[in-house]
Order: C-alpha cells, then structure tokens, then sequence
C-alpha cells in the first residue's frame, strides 16, 4: 500500500509525468486515490510499477441527517373554573430531542379566552435544549369552552398540538352569616352575655370585609378588623356581647357588615333585655355550721317569713334578679342552725333605678 507523499518507482522505460498528473486531476478532483486507481492510470498513460502492488479501498463516512424533534411534557391543559375578569396559567416545557436546532416558523391559539406567552417565531432550542412557556386562560364569557396551541416547526411533528379547556365563571360574591339573627334574652346590670355568629364567604371569589358597625345600646362586636379578606368558601368568627347598663329591652339593635359582595350591607339582628339585679352581701355568723336566709319587703319591717331564696346559702352574699325599676325594696338576712334561726340582721333598703 502506498500513502500520500511515498516515491512511485518506475518500470524500464520512463513515463511523463506531466500527461499522468493531467489525467490524475480530472479524474480524482475531490477524493484521495488508492493505490489502485493510481496503477490503473500509470498503465494508461504507458507506465509501470515496478514489483507487486497491494490495493485497498478508501473507506466512506456515512451519518444520520441532522433534523430537530419535538416534544411537550403535557399533550394538554385542563384550567378548571375560572371567574371572569381572573387569569389562570399553566408552564409548559418543549423539548428538542433532535440533533439540529428547532425554530418556529407560527405560533396559533384558538379558542375564547386562551393565550400563550413566552414563545415567539424568533425562539430557537439547541439539540437536545428546552424551553418553557405559558398557557393562559382569561374567560371572558361564563361557560365552557376549549380551544389549542399549534406549534408549526422545522421539526418532526409538525405541527404539535396542545389541547386547552376550561370554564370561565361569573363572579359571585356572597357572604353570610350563621345564625342570622343572635338574641340574648334576659341580661342583669353588669353582666355580660357573648355569642359568636360565623360569617362566610359562600361565592367563587374574595370577599373584602369594609366595616363592622353596631347599634343597639350595651352591644358590641370584635374578632373581625376592617379589611379582613375571605377566600371562596373560608369563615370567620364575629364576637357579639351585650352587656346592658340598665334594664329593659333594647329594640332596633344591629350589626351591619359592609364588604365588596352583592348582599353589602349584610345585616345580623339582635335583641336582649337588660334587667336590674340588687346585689347583696353580709358579714358571717360567728356561731359555725350555719345557713343563711334573705328576706324582702316592699316598706320598711315587711319583710315577711318568706325567704326569697329558693334553698338555704352555704355563702354570705346573694343576687335578687326579680326586681323592677323605679321601685324600693328592703332586705333581712336570718343564720340558721339545728337549734333554729337567728333573728334579723339590719334591715337595708335599696332603690332600684329606673328604667
């Protein structure tokens, strides 16, 4: 075998090396020539070699034609529901799994609502390379609808095509409040009687709480600040007391709940009745193992030998919750034991206010 730069020795006679090489360049422009070739062309231009000559065959290079391959990690996309005025999106990777760069050549969504972002005619993947872009869904009318993203490429297959549903929703904005209405019956002077109602959002979008405002004397409300907001479905407890200054029902009382949902104000009603207690309390017996009874009388000494408790106090004080405004009252205290009762303590008299 000969290699590129190794002397061609001649036969007897000499050969022209300038016909050979004319020959040798018209024939073999673009390649390298085996031995063979060469021999052959030495014999047609009158030329020998001289001993034997081995031939060999140059060999050829043979690869795969470059091409780019596509590829979604998702063939398509469910959105749900989505309220209107609201967005959703989704990120979707493309995968160039060829071995030449991938380009665009148009990008189409169809379908009421849909868009993409994140890719452009001028985008390119490198062999092997990704890329990741948005599906969007923005409904713009409240029902179903479904739609695509074509991919047209200079890669296989082309065109892709990613599926899109989705739903868009009428915003609904609803709160409400459970129970309804609170009401706290019969509550002293001085006391205080709490009832906690849960608000809730029950509409597919967030509800801002604005204000919280009450009427009503000896009512209040906390547990809830101004610009509180409500996911679709979440609740929140409200802190309701009533705590009367004085006795008698309190009508028209209220709790207004000012938001952004359709039913604003929302309104929670509420009623209790104030009623005047008169509080009493006495020094012990110095005789043990002694109980005690209270008795009343609307004028002074008229008591009467009734007490107004219902069994004997183990304790020195008591609270007469059956009284009315505006009237006068006056009270005795008894200790009893086995051997019998005590006589009155000093009589006290107590004016009830009115109302």
């Amino acid at each position: 075998m000969f290699h590129r730069g190794t002397a061609i020795p001649q036969s007897a006679h000499t050969c022209r090396i300038s016909h050979l090489k004319s020959m040798v360049l018209s024939r073999c422009l673009h390649s390298l020539l085996t031995v063979a070739t060469l021999a052959g062309l030495l014999a047609a231009a009158g030329c020998g070699l001289a001993g034997s000559v081995s031939t060999t065959s140059s060999g050829s290079t043979s690869g795969t034609p470059a091409a780019a391959q596509i590829s979604a990690n998702m063939t398509g996309v469910a959105f749900g529901t989505v309220t209107l005025g609201n967005s959703d999106s989704q990120p979707i990777q493309l995968r160039n799994d060829g071995n030449a760069t991938l380009a665009f050549s148009q990008i189409a969504v169809s379908g009421s609502g849909f868009s993409q972002s994140g890719l452009s005619t001028s985008t390119t993947i490198p062999a092997g390379g990704s890329t990741t872009f948005d599906a969007v869904f923005t409904p713009s009318i409240g029902q179903a609808v479904s739609g695509s993203i074509t991919l047209t490429t200079n890669g296989t297959p082309s065109p892709l095509v990613i599926t899109l549903s989705g739903t868009g929703a009428t915003v609904t904005l609803s709160l409400s409040a459970n129970p309804p209405s609170l009401s706290f019956g019969n509550v002293s002077d001085g006391g205080t009687n709490s009832q906690p109602p849960l608000l809730t959002n029950n509409g597919n979008s967030n509800i801002t709480i604005s204000s919280v405002t009450v009427t009503g004397a000896g009512f209040s409300a906390s547990g809830i600040a101004n610009g509180t907001v409500l996911t679709p479905g979440q609740s929140a407890t409200l802190n309701v007391t009533f705590a009367p200054a004085s006795a008698g029902t309190v009508s028209g009382a209220a709790i207004d709940i000012a938001s952004n949902g359709t039913n604003s104000p929302m309104t929670i009603g509420l009623s209790g009745t104030g009623t005047h207690v008169v509080k009493l309390q006495w020094a012990p017996s110095s005789t043990p193992n002694v109980t005690y009874n209270v008795f009343r009388g609307t004028n002074e000494g008229g008591e009467g030998p009734t007490p107004i408790n219902p069994s004997p106090l183990s304790t020195t004080y008591y609270t007469d919750t059956n009284v009315s405004g505006g009237q006068t009252y006056f009270y005795d205290v008894k200790a009893v034991n086995a051997d019998g009762s005590s006589g009155p303590s000093t009589e006290v008299e107590i004016n009830v206010p009115t109302p």
